[in-house]
């Protein structure tokens, strides 16, 4: 029996993520990328968001240490911040500071780098999965039957060596957002999947901080601050992110079209016009080590190969080659995770044989990725100006949404569950089982009749939660 070959392009998460799924099945694996893989846990050119902040939701972080055994621990080693959010999280939300209070949620707070250099390394260690660097992927090479089916990869090697072709058994996209895969299809006749954009023109600016934790304040309890937009009066969110090596990212979000600034000295300024000085003054103690990196490719684009008109036998794609949703939300590296073993799944149940494993697998890929777009898509909504077809049912929804998370805080319940369906610990349904619509229905009345006491955010810092250890 011949060998069988299973080729990756792009050594995404997602990408490593299907490597290590397919290593199961396949005699051997191999991933093609672009870039030079660094030593160590530094920037390349391929992951240009990689500069600013990224949330490995609870899931996700459960979901890597399944797929790459030691993953969780080897992160911690490495200086991997282990976080509760609602602990260790100053939040402001629309109507104030959220109350300090821990959760069952638990993540992982590191750099990006760090967290793809983990996984490349365990990766790594599966001897029949094969990393090729400095390599471009050019087209397909196909044969046509009854069906067109692709059969392998033209490669360019990026150091000026003779081009070559991979041939193989699955082809797998996981090229990313900026995938040329659409274009290859074209090329061969056959129609490009249909696609789904919705764009709340939002953009990063990010800056990296040396830490200095003897200079701050005896109440200075948190770990991190999240910092939410208002859209009819403050445009700009910001972040402040714990990493490992006792650094800290903080990034601006402007939502709308209003695009945070990418200068030093107008970034620093900016983050005093947020609606709490808060994280200004942790960067008036800290060190700068960067500049101020911007990042405005943040449109959700779902490729919707499970409507796709025409069949390509051999080929799958997967993580944002095929759905990308704004990175604001921190679903991308979970759902690239999710989507790998979803693809497992479906080899073990059909086999590496069956032709129709292509349209199965998007078939299911796509019921799971309706619940992270949905989420993504419905917040970006809620910003004016958002391009895109809005879903009937996300208008008739977006009321009782609106009121859950601003009634979050009154009752701790609601605010578990609501983390549990943002770490894709349970489906969004939970957010609309009878039991939870009850509590929110009354924490709705307690406000309607009470009012809520609301933090003064001009001049409040986040409260001090009384019986909580930092």
């Amino acid at each position: 029996m011949e060998n069988t070959h299973a080729i990756i392009i792009g050594g995404s998460m997602a990408g490593l993520c299907a490597a290590r799924v397919l290593s199961k099945f396949y005699d051997k694996v191999t991933v093609i990328d672009r870039d030079a893989y660094p030593a160590g846990a530094h920037e390349r050119p391929g992951v240009p968001q990689s500069r600013h902040v990224h949330a490995l939701l609870m899931r996700g972080r459960l979901e890597l240490d399944r797929l790459f055994p030691g993953f969780e621990k080897t992160m911690l080693d490495r200086g991997a911040l282990e976080i509760n959010f609602g602990r260790d999280f100053a939040a402001l939300r629309a109507d104030g500071w959220a109350e300090r209070r821990p959760n069952s949620i638990t993540t992982l707070f590191a750099s990006r780098v760090l967290i793809e250099e983990t996984v490349r390394e365990l990766l790594r260690r599966i001897p029949n999965v094969e990393l090729i660097e400095r390599a471009e992927a050019v087209g397909f090479e196909t044969a046509r039957g009854d069906s067109i089916r692709v059969n392998g990869v033209k490669v360019n090697p990026r150091d000026g060596g003779a081009s070559f072709t991979l041939t193989g058994d699955l082809i797998v996209d996981a090229s990313g957002r900026t995938t040329k895969v659409p274009s290859w299809i074209e090329a061969m006749g056959l129609p490009s999947p249909p696609e789904t954009v919705v764009d709340s023109h939002t953009g990063y600016a990010s800056r990296w901080y040396k830490v200095n934790p003897d200079r701050r304040g005896k109440d200075w309890w948190w770990k991190g601050i999240w910092i939410d937009p208002i859209a009819q009066n403050f445009s700009t969110a910001g972040v402040l992110f714990p990493v490992e090596g006792n650094r800290m990212i903080v990034s601006l979000a402007g939502i709308g079209g209003h695009y945070p600034p990418s200068d030093e000295t107008e970034f620093t300024a900016m983050l005093a016009k947020l609606r709490s000085p808060i994280i200004a003054e942790e960067v008036a103690l800290a060190e700068p080590m960067s500049q101020v990196y911007s990042y405005r490719q943040m449109a959700n684009r779902w490729r919707h190969y499970d409507k796709w008109g025409a069949r390509l036998d051999g080929f799958v794609a997967l993580g944002d080659s095929s759905c990308a949703f704004n990175p604001v939300y921190g679903q991308g590296m979970t759902s690239g995770a999710l989507s790998a073993l979803m693809l497992g799944e479906c080899l073990e149940k059909n086999g590496i044989n069956d032709v129709e494993v292509p349209r199965k697998f998007f078939a299911a890929q796509a019921r799971f990725q309706a619940e992270p777009w949905g989420l993504a898509t419905a917040s970006d909504f809620r910003v004016p100006g958002t391009e895109g077809k809005r879903p009937l049912m996300s208008r008739v929804m977006d009321p009782l949404i609106s009121k859950m998370f601003q009634v979050a805080n009154d009752d701790p319940a609601i605010g578990e569950r609501i983390g549990e369906v943002i770490n894709m610990m349970k489906p969004p349904s939970a957010l609309f089982e009878a039991s939870l619509l009850k509590m929110i229905a009354k924490a709705w009345s307690r406000r309607l009749i009470k009012g809520r006491k609301q933090e003064k955010e001009s001049t409040a810092m986040p409260p001090l939660a009384l019986g909580i250890e930092g």
